[in-house]
């Protein structure tokens, strides 16, 4: 028989078995390995950053929708806030002027009824007589004021709250 020829593959198992090739073959493997991490996260580097940068400015583009909508929800309750604070100015200012009305009436009334009393003293029931319908005429009169007013209140345009 022929001598058995030792191929190199065969030289590398004889190797094996003392440990010189598979320290080796380790560090091949795991410097290989590195290299084909290194190189697959820089390969996707670029569209980790293109989907990170498209995420940022959706997030950006919604903040600003939002905004915009608070924003100009603000306005119009602004917009709706001055125009109940200048109905309800209307609304005081109208009460006030009844109560000036008023005042300058009983004002009125009871300087009547001292002059009518002054003039002829034994007549004071007379002239109370007709102070008291002129009251209850001026009674009449800040009544349907009031009225007017209240009216006002209904007529005037209801403000939504959002």
């Amino acid at each position: 028989m022929d001598p058995i020829d030792i191929t190199p593959a065969a030289k590398a198992v004889v190797q094996t078995t003392n440990g010189g090739s598979i320290r080796a073959a380790v560090w091949t493997t795991a410097i290989v390995s590195v290299i084909g991490c290194v190189s697959l996260i820089i390969k996707q580097w670029g569209p980790w950053q293109i989907i990170a940068g498209n995420q940022r400015r959706a997030d950006i583009e919604g903040m600003g929708k939002r905004i915009a909508e608070l924003e100009a929800r603000l306005d119009k309750q602004a917009t709706d806030h001055a125009v109940k604070l200048d109905q309800e100015r209307v609304q005081h200012s109208a009460e006030i002027q009844i109560m000036r009305h008023r005042m300058n009436n009983l004002d009125q009334c009871l300087t009547m009824l001292l002059a009518l009393i002054e003039l002829d003293p034994s007549k004071a029931s007379d002239a109370a007589t007709k102070v008291r319908q002129m009251r209850e005429r001026q009674e009449i009169n800040e009544a349907v004021e009031k009225g007017a007013i209240v009216g006002a209140r209904f007529a005037a345009p209801a403000i939504s709250e959002d």
